[in-house]
């Protein structure tokens, strides 16, 4: 592989990354060249794969005999794991997110193997070399994507356990794809680092519980709001969010994550000074939007819940100030 074809895959990796969130860009800034250019390509893999399942990228596919293969195959198995419930998509969209999805699955594959080619998608260029460069695991890339193979279900999870569950598919997994590019010595840093995922992908349920419900997901356990007198059809009106019923659902949810989240602070202290600023960084930005939930006495239907541009701009401070503190005890 030519060093210049590795160089604008990584700009193109690097590229998506900025588009997607200043915030998580931001926050890379912190980690050493090679280490920040591995985490762009892993995130800009994972913003693609979440884009094509939310419909906001069309996918383009070259359709080959071995792709139909595999997508038929993957199709029976994920057919079996939603057994007797139907895709929240027509059939020729769903065929087409899915087989996208296992286009990146053959890629992955590939890269893992040392097969990509220069004509390949950059993204996969790029983490052809993350591969040889640190030990990430296939394995975790393909929870990933399982995660996202839900999505394309109609979501209505039961219990905690289950919402947990999708928390490790979509965030844990990639929690622990990048601690193994920060790397760290003790492996209990694995653990804290999944309870960041699920901390964080909690927080964005509650926080996108609209957008989710357009699209046919309930993520918030359904036996649990039974359990405040919520059903599913009462979460549609957004009066809900001045009852007692919901604020004393939002006390236990918030509960939960500062369960998660006691756990996850702990992973801090197993990374280097540069390492450990980046989630550190995306900890705080997620703790302030929880705080501004509680603010608003949990409610997340009137409207989003974003940072402040002062807010961010404490954040952006603070990056700042760990930055020079890092390098000043580097």
């Amino acid at each position: 592989m030519q060093q210049q074809r590795l160089d604008e895959a990584y700009a193109f990796c690097e590229a998506a990354c900025r588009n997607a969130s200043t915030t998580f860009y931001s926050s890379f800034s912190a980690l050493q060249i090679d280490k920040r250019r591995a985490v762009h390509a892993v995130y800009a893999l994972c913003r693609w794969v979440d884009d094509i399942v939310d419909g906001d990228e069309e996918p383009t596919i070259l359709e080959t005999k071995e792709l139909r293969e595999a997508t038929a195959a993957r199709q029976l198995i994920v057919s079996d794991l939603h057994a007797g419930t139907s895709p929240s998509l027509s059939e020729d969209e769903h065929r087409r997110r899915m087989m996208a999805l296992v286009d990146i699955r053959l890629k992955l594959e590939r890269a893992s193997a040392q097969a990509i080619t220069e004509d390949d998608h950059p993204i996969f260029v790029a983490l052809q070399d993350v591969f040889t460069r640190y030990p990430i695991k296939l394995a975790d890339f393909e929870t990933v994507i399982e995660g996202m193979e839900d999505d394309l279900y109609p979501v209505q999870n039961q219990t905690w356990d289950e919402l947990r569950s999708y928390c490790y598919k979509v965030a844990s997994a990639v929690g622990l794809i990048l601690i193994e590019i920060y790397g760290y010595e003790d492996r209990a840093a694995r653990l804290h680092a999944i309870d960041l995922g699920i901390q964080m992908q909690l927080i964005n349920v509650l926080r996108d519980i609209n957008e989710d419900m357009e699209r046919g997901r309930i993520y918030l356990p359904v036996e649990v709001l039974a359990s405040h007198n919520i059903s599913v059809d009462t979460l549609q009106n957004q009066n809900i969010a001045t009852t007692l019923s919901w604020k004393g659902f939002v006390v236990e949810y918030v509960e939960v994550i500062k369960r998660h989240q006691s756990s996850a602070n702990h992973l801090f202290g197993y990374l280097d000074g540069r390492a450990r600023v980046q989630p550190e960084i995306m900890a705080d930005a997620y703790t302030s939007i929880l705080n501004e939930i509680v603010r608003r006495s949990g409610d997340v239907f009137t409207q989003p819940v974003k940072l402040s541009k002062l807010r961010k701009a404490m954040l952006g401070l603070r990056l700042s100030m760990r930055k020079l503190k890092a390098r000043l005890l580097a």
